[in-house]
């Protein structure tokens, strides 16, 4: 009986460890088989090896998904972590107005992305949109938000914070509720301001759920594609056309299928070393 309660556990976990081989092994192994040959409209005309991930890192198109990738996951990255932060150290305190708050909060993370992205790109549209209406009484009614490059960046950006703002307020605000009150009244009684309460206490604390949060919300940006797609369509020009935009792009609209699964691949190896090097960086810091 003993030696059978063992391996109970293992018997619980098999099917959903089986499900997961064939949801994402499978088509890991079929999307590097694809990366090594030339394939048009799913038809297989011959091993490539790696000229798919040579063409791709020698096209200037790629080069810049990749550039508009790292910037918009920088700073979508950085300004819905500290809005996310903010949210959750203001609405900490339980009461009907922080209750209301949080539940308004969490509007736009409950709307669909798609459908989420449709709103605001109406709100950015120059004919009828609400930005240019409310632009106009101060002489920027003819700006096009959606058709400059670096405003359309920033369109992008906050269209992250404004969805993904919710969820890094739940996150963070699930850390703070774990931390006992009796520290901070302590350090209350020892003298200690708010800043350095929220510095010797909240911050070290708060370690895991915020690297939880980050990775989260990294690996989310990188992979991105409905906020694009929809919003700004990867233009103009290119200045928002991220690296799974340009995948989508590759496979369903040149049917170029070898390289379009090389990019998704390396698009991968891209988050594990991007996940690997945040993990690091905790370490070093002793944070973990």
């Amino acid at each position: 009986m003993r030696r059978s309660e063992r391996f109970v556990p293992y018997r619980l976990l098999a099917p959903a460890l089986a499900l997961e081989l064939v949801l994402v092994l499978g088509p890991l192994l079929v999307g590097l088989w694809y990366s090594l040959h030339n394939v048009r409209f799913f038809r297989v005309r011959g091993f490539t090896g790696l000229e798919n991930y040579t063409r791709l890192l020698e096209s200037e198109e790629v080069l810049n998904a990749l550039w508009v990738t790292a910037v918009f996951a920088f700073f979508a990255l950085f300004l819905t972590f500290i809005l996310g932060f903010a949210l959750a150290m203001w609405l900490e305190r339980d009461g009907r107005f922080n209750t209301a708050m949080r539940a308004v909060v969490l509007v736009p993370y409950m709307i669909a992305m798609l459908v989420g992205s449709m709103l605001l790109k109406w709100v950015f549209s120059q004919e009828g949109g609400l930005a240019p209406m409310a632009l106009g009484p101060v002489g920027l009614g003819e700006v096009s938000i959606l058709g400059d490059p670096k405003l359309a960046m920033a369109a992008l950006v906050y269209n992250a914070m404004w969805r993904d703002g919710a969820f890094a307020m739940i996150m963070l605000l699930a850390g703070l509720k774990a931390i006992p009150p009796s520290l901070h009244l302590a350090a209350r009684v020892d003298g200690a301001g708010a800043w350095m309460r929220f510095r010797r206490i909240t911050l070290p604390l708060m370690r895991i759920p915020i690297l939880i949060t980050l990775i989260r919300l990294l690996v989310h940006f990188v992979n991105i594609l409905t906020f694009p797609l929809i919003l700004t369509g990867g233009g103009p020009s290119g200045a928002t056309e991220v690296v799974v935009l340009k995948v989508f792009r590759l496979g369903f609209g040149d049917h170029l299928l070898g390289q379009a699964n090389a990019l998704a691949l390396m698009v991968f190896l891209a988050n594990l070393l991007l996940v690997g090097v945040l993990l690091a960086l905790f370490r070093r810091a002793g944070r973990i």
